[in-house]
């Protein structure tokens, strides 16, 4: 992996050299600067204490490389996507590989708004590599979600959860709509997000309960890639490395958001208590 960027920016923001980085690191000037002019690759165990060092002085530096590459690619076609992988990805993408029938629109190369949603998902692997995309948008077809009815049937049937409807009109509605789109775009959901539309599938709570309750859990959208138009829309831009101290801040800031997120459902609930119909009511 080439850090001769993160290098050059850790020294000027620092007002460091390469010998006091070296120190820092517990490296030497040579190796630094064999990093920085690209002429030896940089080990994981070194590229962990980089990144760490830069995130402990309070520089993230993939923050500033999402920055840079919506600063530099993103136009009325174009938008940059990430991708947390959890097992080794490398191009071409091959979405049988890629993908599993049971994720919330079945098969499909998942993709994500935000850098820091696809560093969450990996924040408790053993895996640290964020894969970053442009997808040009022009001359696909595109299906968009929003946090409804639609969406919470969808994610519920493609999780295989009401597969005992897969003839009901609104079912059959929602395949219909999607099966000839090159790419969804629809709101992630989490692991937060499949227990408050399991307590939906159960009958425990109404759609408008289950809505409101799902929008105070907002993590962006993602995009869906589900044919092979699409995935020939997108180019590849960069590997983004996430330290070990990156994904322990992650992994607080999700229980932080876990908690708020649990309150803002406790008031969903008594909020609109008795508003709105329980899964059998719309599916019977």
């Amino acid at each position: 992996m080439n850090v001769s960027k993160e290098i050059k920016l850790l020294c000027h923001v620092l007002n460091l050299n390469e010998t006091e980085l070296g120190i820092k690191l517990g490296v030497s000037y040579e190796t630094v600067n064999n990093w920085k002019h690209n002429r030896r690759n940089i080990d994981v165990s070194n590229l962990d204490k980089l990144y760490s060092f830069a995130f402990d002085n309070g520089i993230n530096i993939n923050n500033i490389f999402e920055q840079l590459l919506k600063e530099n690619h993103v136009d009325r076609e174009n938008v940059v996507l990430f991708h947390g992988a959890k097992k080794e990805f490398s191009m071409p993408i091959d979405i049988q590989n890629h993908s599993k029938k049971n994720n919330d629109f079945g098969l499909g190369f998942y993709l994500g708004e935000n850098y820091e949603q696809a560093a969450n998902y990996i924040s408790t692997i053993n895996k640290n590599k964020v894969y970053a995309f442009k997808l040009n948008t022009s001359g696909l077809k595109k299906i968009r979600f929003n946090v409804d009815n639609q969406w919470l049937l969808a994610i519920a049937f493609f999780r295989g959860w009401l597969k005992d409807y897969e003839d009901h009109n609104l079912i059959r509605s929602i395949l219909k709509s999607i099966q000839d789109a090159d790419v969804i775009i629809a709101p992630i959901a989490d692991n937060r997000m499949f227990d408050i539309i399991n307590e939906f599938v159960e009958n425990e709570i109404t759609d408008e309960q289950c809505r409101h309750a799902l929008a105070a859990t907002n993590l962006g959208n993602q995009y869906v890639l589900k044919t092979q138009k699409a995935i020939e829309s997108v180019v590849f831009l960069q590997e983004m490395f996430v330290c070990t101290k990156e994904k322990d801040y992650c992994t607080d800031s999700r229980v932080q958001l876990t908690n708020n997120g649990l309150q803002k459902v406790k008031m969903a609930r008594i909020e609109y208590k008795n508003k709105g119909h329980y899964i059998e009511e719309l599916l019977q």
